[in-house]
């Protein structure tokens, strides 16, 4: 992606989000955050991007305490929330930054969720690009995020973006097609879970043609 993202923009929201969306997707988002952590290997080498506060971490790492996590945040405030959350275990890198300061290394697993529908379709593309760049041969992409299926979709999404507009935490004005953008670039889809009357999807990605770094 051309221009370098701004780092902060969700520390105003940081302090309340995990309770602002609980309270209006109740346990939703947690699940479509969890639901395929459990195909991960137990010795799997996992990038990280906005992972937020790390709640749908906790029990993952509990449970596979042996794998090797860099966790990549553009807030600062999330970042230390997810430090405090996850100060159990040794095997994570936080770093505060964006998708344009991952390590130079090449992973087994990718997890973005809920970070997608923050880019057009054409940055989604350049990222998957890069994804597949980093994945190692037979590694997978999880994505979670919104979709837009239908009309109360659309309304759910229109005052999203707007409150998220108004506090300048995002540019974009609608949900991008991010499924079709991935797919776009080589990727295809193994597991698909919705959830939310079908509002929140979460996808395993796998790259039938590596790019080279």
């Amino acid at each position: 992606m051309s221009n370098k993202p701004s780092l902060n923009r969700f520390d105003k929201i940081a302090p309340f989000y995990d309770g602002m969306t609980k309270l209006i997707f109740g346990g939703s988002i947690l699940k479509a955050q969890r639901i395929h952590l459990r195909i991960i290997p137990r010795e799997a080498s996992i990038l990280v991007l906005g992972g937020g506060s790390g709640n749908w971490l906790v029990d993952f790492l509990k449970e596979k305490p042996t794998c090797k996590i860099w966790y990549v945040e553009a807030s600062l405030v999330m970042l230390e929330k997810a430090t405090q959350k996850l100060n159990f275990s040794n095997n994570i890198q936080f770093i505060h930054g964006t998708h344009l300061d991952i390590p130079k290394t090449e992973f087994d697993v990718v997890i973005t969720h809920f970070f997608v529908d923050m880019f057009r379709e054409d940055q989604i593309m350049e990222l998957a690009q890069q994804m597949s760049a980093k994945l190692k041969i037979n590694g997978v992409w999880l994505v979670a995020d919104f979709v837009n299926k239908n009309y109360w979709h659309r309304f759910l999404l229109w005052l999203m973006y707007r409150f998220f507009k108004i506090i300048d935490a995002i540019d974009v004005k609608s949900l991008p097609d991010w499924d079709q953008a991935i797919r776009s670039k080589h990727f295809t889809v193994g597991e698909c879970n919705s959830f939310y009357g079908q509002f929140i999807q979460s996808n395993v990605y796998s790259c039938d043609k590596k790019v080279a770094t």
